[in-house]
Formats: structure tokens, sequence, C-alpha cells
């Protein structure tokens, strides 16, 4: 593969990652959303918001920059108030995911395989933005499996 084939599609899992979930986020309704199943389990909202958070990091990473220290410390993401509505939540997702895009764009094809040092040891450009669509399509499964769990078995991405 080309430099230019590899970019091509890397983005293409990024944006098709994105666009499925989204299409999910926007089938489910707030009650769905912030569901939290036998009182523990994590709500839509929180793991959606931490999607978002971890694109924002990546490209952040993609552009050359310290995305600073981890923000959640205390143990899983939790969506702050703006996040929490179904409109807020989208708008924070989306946010995330064209940050990561436009980072992965504006990345020289000569960097592709440039190193990244991150706190959890060496990584590379390509591997860091191919997390993102990974990150993306893993919590996308949460949002299917809540939708089962409400009655809705359709299949959201046509």
């Amino acid at each position: 593969m080309t430099p230019q084939d590899v970019k091509a599609h890397i983005r293409e899992r990024i944006s098709d990652a994105a666009n499925l979930y989204l299409k999910d986020l926007q089938a489910m309704d707030e009650a769905q959303l912030g569901t939290s199943f036998a009182g523990s389990a994590r709500q839509a909202y929180d793991f959606t918001y931490e999607t978002a958070v971890v694109n924002k990091r990546i490209a952040a990473r993609l552009r050359g920059e310290d995305p600073g220290p981890w923000p959640f410390e205390e143990g899983w993401a939790v969506a702050p108030g703006g996040a929490r509505t179904k409109d807020g939540c989208i708008a924070e997702f989306r946010a995330g995911a064209d940050a990561v895009l436009a980072a992965w764009d504006a990345l020289p094809e000569g960097n592709l395989h440039a190193s990244i040092e991150t706190p959890g040891g060496n990584n590379t450009m390509v591997a860091m933005a191919s997390l993102s669509a990974t990150h993306m399509m893993y919590h996308d499964a949460q949002l299917n499996y809540i939708q089962s769990l409400h009655g809705d078995l359709a299949v959201h991405w046509e």
C-alpha cells in the first residue's frame, strides 16, 4: 500500500465508525441513553462522552501535542451536564470524531509511521488513528446492546 492508500483507508475506517455510531445514537431516545441497568452499568451518555474525549486526545497526539493527563482518574468517564441530553451527546461525539478526522487529514503522509510516546508506551500515528475507529466500534456495540435490551432489534446502519 502506498502512503496515500494507507491514509485513505484509515480515514475511511474512522469516518465509517463515526457515521455508524451516529446512526445508532440518533435512533435512541433520552431514556435509552440515560439507562443504567442494574443501577451500576455505564450509561450511553457516559461512554459516548468517553469516545469524544478519546478522539480529541488522539487528535492532539496526531497534531504533535500533549493532550495532558487522563481526565478520569477516579474511575469511568462521566458525561458532564451538557453532554447528558441527546443533542448534547451527539454534538460532543461529532466534535471528537471531527477533530480526529481533521488531525488525520492534516498529517503529512511521510509521518504516518512516526513515533508517538504515550503513557502506555510507544505508538505510531497510524496505530493511534486506527485506535479511534476501533474504540468507536467497541462502544457502538454497547449502544446496540442497550437498544436490544429496550426491545429495539433493528439495524439502524442503513
